[in-house]
């Protein structure tokens, strides 16, 4: 069975692999709320694989869960995030820093969140000077928030032309 060869690979981390892998999914374009909820479940769910856990570790990850529950509240509410959400979510709980705290030893953990978590941080603001947004704390969607800046899009008509229309001027032709 295919289940069996994930197994072999992955070990017991499999379903920690598996919402990280729904939570790389979601985080396509932006860390959304959704995704810092997907990557908390994968940590916690790692846990079950050790037999203890260290203390921090575990604070960790009942601190995550505590910011995905809330993250994913305001995403189901249509609410935005408060700021002292957005940063810890961004920089501890986004995939990058979630999959190498579960990659990493028990005990060298931390080491794995502090340089992906560094990574995560200077990446965003290289990204974000450049005009890419990676973070989205609501409630609109990345495609509105895209709109909004360019007041352009395309779409396909009835008769199956495609047109451009931009909304300061109208259509173009």
């Amino acid at each position: 069975m295919l289940i069996d060869a994930l197994v072999r690979i992955f070990g017991p981390n499999l379903p920690a692999f598996g919402l990280l892998v729904v939570g790389i999914a979601v985080e396509k374009y932006y860390v959304s709320r959704v995704t810092v909820f997907t990557n908390v479940l994968a940590l916690n769910v790692s846990f079950l694989s050790l037999d203890q856990a260290p203390r921090l570790l575990v604070w960790y990850g009942d601190i995550g869960l505590l910011l995905g529950v809330y993250g994913m509240a305001a995403y189901l509410l249509d609410m935005k995030t408060w700021r002292l959400y957005n940063l810890p979510a961004f920089t501890m709980y986004a995939s990058l820093p979630v999959a190498a705290v579960v990659l990493a030893a028990p005990s060298d953990w931390w080491i794995a969140l502090l340089l992906a978590g560094v990574v995560n941080f200077v990446g965003g603001i290289v990204l974000e000077s450049e005009g890419v947004a990676v973070a989205h704390w609501g409630p609109r969607h990345g495609e509105v928030s895209r709109f909004i800046r360019t007041k352009t899009m395309e779409f396909v008509d009835p008769y199956g032309v495609h047109q451009k229309v931009d909304v300061e001027i109208g259509f173009e032709p």
